[in-house]
């Protein structure tokens, strides 16, 4: 048998290794915990700046739509005075009286035919346009009143500036 002194001493360095390696266990475990903190800390920045870069865009892509709104309800407004004064037309004369339609048809049928014949070609033009049609030379080129669409001069020819009044 052993002597008691060596017991105590096989027993002291057996508890001195458990510790040691509960110790090496532990800080092993903590290890691993940090690395899992720091690629969970990793991800969550990269999200957060995913998340920021798609909050961005989203702010952008608002801005435009607001533009877009802003140029829709201009183009809005000036179609409406547009077909005002085509509703003007036939109700009233360039110098502003009421307008008898049927007695100018009566009295003068062919410059009539004309006018209701070259109204009908422009307005026609008018919904291709509104349509996606592209604007032809001549529309863009248009500045004065003789070579306008008079039925949608704010779509068919959008480098004419009516003078006031108009």
């Amino acid at each position: 048998m052993l002597p008691i002194g060596a017991i105590i001493r096989l027993t002291l360095i057996l508890i001195m290794v458990l510790i040691g390696a509960g110790g090496l266990w532990y800080v092993t475990g903590l290890r691993a915990d940090l690395a899992v903190s720091r690629e969970n800390a990793r991800q969550m920045t990269e999200a957060v700046a995913q998340q920021q870069a798609a909050m961005a865009q989203m702010q952008a892509e608002q801005a435009q739509i607001r533009e877009i709104n802003s140029q829709l309800n201009t183009q809005i407004a000036l179609q409406n005075r547009d077909m005002q004064n085509l509703q003007d037309r036939f109700q009233r004369d360039a110098a502003g009286n009421a307008r008898n339609f049927g007695g100018l048809a009566a009295q003068r049928p062919e410059a009539l035919e004309r006018a209701v014949n070259r109204g009908t070609v422009n307005a026609l033009r008018c919904l291709e346009i509104a349509s996606g049609s592209p604007l032809t030379p001549a529309e863009l080129a248009a500045t004065k009143p003789s070579e306008i669409n008079r039925e949608c001069p704010s779509i068919a020819n959008p480098h004419y500036k009516p003078a006031p009044g108009q």
